[in-house]
């Protein structure tokens, strides 16, 4: 028999010819001399990976490890992918929905192709149900994503550039978008200051004026330092109490994913 490994973070092996799995890495007189250690690739490694993840219990993950080898609910996710082609947005917010919430990482490995799409309608899908799943493996694709956005900031070409800024507020708060802000200032040794500022700046053009008068000063667009919200307030001639809520409410603008118009 030849026993080759499905995880690359931990012991976990089947066999070619019959298919069962095992725990632990099987006795050379149990191969017959025949042991084979593939190399990783996007069914075995990544979002795909078979481990136990942080936020599965020890049955979720052996449920979803049985699906994953079995191929179980495969014919499931090929009819969510073939709604999400369907004329009826409802019907493609659900398929999305589904996607997102399928303890399959095959799912989650449809909705990341379409985030990565430059198709505006598919990422805006991918979007919605990768938020609405809520899964670990959703989140990490979004993350993953972002960075990628982050970077295209950086990029001479204004379609790129504009398309990336657009994808990032699309998928909401993430890690990356932090570091983005927190950028600005000009400290950071990854993100060059002038494209933190940039994003910043757009970003906060998306709110309110009053909001973005507010934002504007608190991030130091413009200006060298951030001013505090007591500098803000005596600046617009406000109270720091309506500093202090225009923030509140231009951040939880920024920080909201698209909604999808399915109503």
């Amino acid at each position: 028999m030849d026993f080759r490994r499905i995880s690359w973070g931990r012991a976990l092996y089947r066999c070619d010819s019959c298919g069962v799995g095992i725990g632990t890495r099987p006795a050379k007189d149990q191969t017959d001399g025949v042991f084979t250690i593939v190399k990783p690739t996007a069914e075995t490694s990544g979002i795909t990976r078979l481990s136990k993840t942080e936020s599965e219990t020890e049955g979720s993950h052996l449920r979803r490890v049985a699906s994953e080898l079995s191929g179980a609910g495969e014919e499931r996710i090929s009819q969510l992918r073939r709604m999400l082609s369907s004329a009826d947005v409802h019907e493609r917010a659900l398929a999305a929905e589904e996607l997102g919430k399928l303890e399959s990482m095959k799912a989650i490995q449809v909705l990341r192709e379409m985030l990565e799409s430059e198709d505006e309608n598919a990422w805006r899908l991918a979007i919605y149900g990768l938020r609405t799943g809520g899964s670990r493996e959703g989140w990490l694709s979004l993350e993953s994503i972002a960075q990628k956005d982050a970077k295209n900031l950086e990029s001479s070409d204004t379609l790129i550039v504009d398309m990336a800024f657009k994808r990032l507020m699309a998928m909401g708060r993430t890690k990356m978008m932090d570091r983005l802000f927190r950028a600005a200032d000009g400290h950071s040794k990854s993100i060059p200051g002038v494209v933190a500022k940039e994003f910043s700046a757009r970003a906060a053009s998306t709110l309110s004026q009053r909001q973005r008068l507010v934002m504007e000063l608190r991030l130091g667009i413009g200006n060298s330092t951030s001013a505090t919200p007591s500098e803000t307030a005596d600046s617009l001639g406000i109270s720091l109490e309506d500093v202090r809520e225009l923030e509140l409410i231009g951040w939880q603008s920024i920080h909201s994913p698209i909604r999808l118009d399915i109503d």
